[in-house]
């Protein structure tokens, strides 16, 4: 593993273990509805696992063979970094659900490279998905 994935595991699982930590004070539900510490404790616990995953991962690529010709991925790095200020920058116009849809949109058909027809099919299940679950269900506006 490399200093700096090493690093990056390290701050992030030291995150996660912190959230974990202190929500674990907190009601995870009450009868009615969740509690304060359902989001902190389920996105530390994820993030923990996703963690361990990524350490499992790296440690076993390093046991493989490497090419010659593996090279930092800077076209996907720009790409991303590019959606994610189109998200930002649609979001500062008031809008929440467009930028979502955008972005999952764009993942599905440039990183993912899966047809227009159904990267938009992608894209607009996602974002219904996400409209239900936050403001059907949870009953939390989004604009």
């Amino acid at each position: 593993m490399k200093r700096v994935e090493l690093i990056l595991v390290l701050l992030l699982a030291a995150f996660a273990a912190s959230l974990v930590a202190g929500a674990t004070g907190m009601n995870y539900s009450d009868q009615y509805s969740f509690g304060p510490g359902f989001v902190p404790l389920n996105a530390g616990v994820l993030l923990l696992l996703c963690c361990g995953l990524q350490a499992v991962r790296v440690t076993k690529r390093q046991s493989e063979p490497r090419e010659e010709g593996d090279a930092p991925d800077v076209k996907g790095l720009l790409l991303a970094g590019g959606i994610v200020a189109g998200g930002i920058l649609a979001m500062s116009l008031g809008s929440v659900m467009l930028p979502i849809a955008g972005i999952v949109f764009l993942i599905s058909w440039l990183v993912t490279r899966h047809s227009l027809a159904m990267s938009l099919l992608v894209s607009a299940a996602t974002t219904g998905v996400i409209y239900l679950i936050f403001s059907i269900w949870l009953n939390l506006p989004i604009t």
